[in-house]
């Protein structure tokens, strides 16, 4: 039997199908980590609409069996900046299968019914409901560790205990600890990072710069830390003396946990809000 498949015709979105890709993008690129608006203050729609398996045959992952109106469903698009567009134009690296997942796990970001029918006054952390790791395979392969199998089952049990403590954690204050650990990670090299056994430690004054903040609103969130036992407001020594500097707090044992939160999701394009908002920590098993 022949199956006829019909000729390859980019179709354009319908209205209502864009209104939904925009509203579970959250007008942010999907990629992860990318904090880039799909639209600017003024309204104007500077993202990218693109396709997973592409609307016409000379284009990436295309898919002979789909249908044209199967191509411009809300499942097979998903917003991105120019960037990150042409990034994933790499095929070998970016496969059907993965593009999937990453649009999956940006729109469930801002997709959480349970949250959503709280009340104003609930405490928010009640509907957060951690996934534990239990192996720690694929962090232990992302990051180099070759650590034993029993070594990596302590470790999961340590971790499950923290992440019981971060539940209750406001998330706000999760995803600052979360940017916090990538900008370390980033100037680790740099006289602004101090990295020890007891944490991590980065100046006040470069948070201040690169997360526009003012001291008062870093000293907030660092009184925070404090009050839940993460972390607190130090002192780096600098060329000029003493200067205040953001402590993020290793683990009891010493694991500098959220240096390597950042190396895994770097290495297996994993977002930081998976852990700081979904505490999903499972996605480090293997």
């Amino acid at each position: 039997m022949t199956i006829v498949t019909e000729k390859a015709k980019r179709l354009t979105p319908k209205s209502q199908t864009l209104r939904e890709v925009f509203l579970k993008s959250g007008n942010l690129c999907a990629f992860p980590g990318c904090g880039a608006l799909m639209m600017d203050a003024e309204g104007t729609f500077i993202g990218q609409v693109c396709h997973i398996e592409a609307a016409e045959d000379d284009g990436e992952r295309f898919n002979v069996a789909m249908t044209n109106e199967a191509r411009r469903q809300a499942a097979n698009l998903m917003l991105m900046c120019y960037p990150h567009h042409q990034k994933t134009n790499d095929i070998a690296v970016y496969t059907v299968a993965k593009l999937k997942k990453m649009k999956a796990d940006h729109e469930s970001r801002f997709s959480h019914p349970d949250r959503a029918i709280l009340e104003k006054l609930t405490d928010w952390t009640e509907a957060d409901q951690p996934s534990h790791a239990t192996n720690l395979i694929r962090l232990d392969a992302a990051v180099g560790w070759g650590h034993a199998p029993h070594e990596l089952a302590e470790s999961a049990i340590e971790l499950k205990d923290y992440v019981e403590r971060l539940r209750d954690v406001p998330v706000e204050l999760r995803r600052f600890i979360g940017a916090v650990a990538k900008r370390a990670a980033k100037m680790e090299h740099t006289n602004a990072v101090r990295i020890g056994f007891d944490g991590i430690r980065i100046l006040a004054s470069d948070l201040k710069g690169a997360f526009r903040l003012g001291e008062r609103a870093i000293g907030e969130r660092a009184n925070q830390l404090d009050v839940y036992g993460l972390g607190d407001l130090d002192m780096i020594d600098t060329d000029l003396g003493p200067k205040a500097a953001v402590r993020i707090r290793n683990m009891k044992s010493g694991w500098r946990l959220w240096l390597d939160l950042v190396r895994f999701c770097e290495t297996e394009s994993e977002t930081m809000e998976a852990f700081t908002d979904d505490l999903n920590f499972a996605r480090l098993d293997g």
